[in-house]
């Protein structure tokens, strides 16, 4: 049975609450919410054939990956949908209506209509380092915080010692948790790991800890067909506005890997002087008389692109590959 012609199961998500929309054996649509635990999640899916039915669910982080991993786990073929899509999907309907009930139908008909790619869940080694990732991240967020604070508190009229003492003694904490993070990254990384972090951070311009983040944030790489997919899901993929007579602009699409992408504007600076074709890129953008900003961005494209091309093909970077193979 192809994608669109299994029947869906449409799910909204919340924090507390699942809302699943559906039609039955007889074509009646039923709504039932359940609660976004484990063993009431496994609980209703069995009821389901997973040979007719293919689960669709709204994309909200943390609160889907419940419902996403253990409907993976039962043999269902299961997606994720853009909580935006749906919105301008329910714009297009003329839908004015805001209820879980409500989204439950429209993603339900979403996917009626729409062959989206199955979901693929991280390894348990990439779920765990996806989560130290996020800590450490954090981790370094606030040891930022507070150094900037002791900075400007050092430099008052008046400060009190103890104060300063105590804004020290969290930054040292915050070092020894960051070590610990560290520690329990490098065991949580097998042979295989090891190895595509050593092929990504053959690239110029792309560390270790970049090369680990874009593992972890990608699931090896595997989530995507193309590069261009990788472009556009953190943010450095050029978006062309055109309308009537106004003038075309390039700029970058919007996502919320943020993080992500303020890394590889980091690397960017590195790869411009010594990847080459980075650094051919980034002066040909700029003889154009766009902004070094622009040219940055497009230097993020080409890493990515080129971290891509080094996974699919599993041989390290080489400056004259293309050249080679022709």
């Amino acid at each position: 049975m192809s994608n669109l012609e299994k029947k869906v199961i449409g799910v909204d998500v919340s924090l507390k609450m699942l809302t699943l929309n559906y039609k039955d054996s007889e074509g009646v649509i039923i709504t039932r919410n359940i609660p976004n635990l484990r063993k009431d999640i496994l609980g209703n899916l069995n009821f389901f054939d997973k040979e007719e039915y293919k689960i669709i669910v709204e994309a909200t982080g943390a609160y889907s990956s419940k419902i996403l991993y253990f409907s993976h786990e039962l043999g269902f073929e299961v997606s994720m949908v853009n909580p935006v899509s749906i919105k301008r999907y329910g714009e297009l309907k003329n839908h004015i209506s805001k209820t879980d009930a409500e989204d439950s139908r429209l993603i339900r008909e979403y996917g009626e209509q729409v062959e989206f790619r199955p979901y693929t869940p991280k390894s348990k080694t990439l779920e765990y380092l996806d989560q130290e990732l996020n800590l450490w991240h954090d981790l370094e967020q606030a040891k930022k915080k507070y150094g900037l604070k002791l900075k400007a508190l050092q430099q008052k009229a008046m400060c009190s010692k103890e104060t300063i003492k105590h804004y020290e003694r969290l930054i040292r904490n915050h070092d020894c948790e960051i070590e610990k993070v560290i520690s329990r990254m490098s065991r949580l990384q097998d042979e295989e790991l090891k190895r595509d972090v050593d092929l990504l951070s053959s690239i110029s311009g792309i560390g270790e800890k970049t090369a680990l983040l874009l593992l972890v944030a990608t699931n090896g790489f595997k989530n995507f067909a193309n590069a261009k997919q990788i472009s556009k899901y953190f943010g450095v993929a050029p978006c062309l506005y055109e309308s009537g007579t106004k003038k075309k602009s390039l700029c970058k699409c919007r996502t919320t890997k943020k993080h992500v992408r303020s890394i590889l504007y980091v690397c960017s600076w590195t790869a411009m002087r010594f990847n080459s074709q980075c650094r051919e890129l980034y002066e040909r953008i700029l003889s154009k008389n766009k902004s070094k900003k622009v040219a940055l961005i497009a230097v993020c494209n080409k890493l990515l692109r080129q971290c891509f091309g080094i996974m699919r093909n599993k041989i390290p970077y080489q400056k004259n590959y293309l050249q080679v193979g022709n």
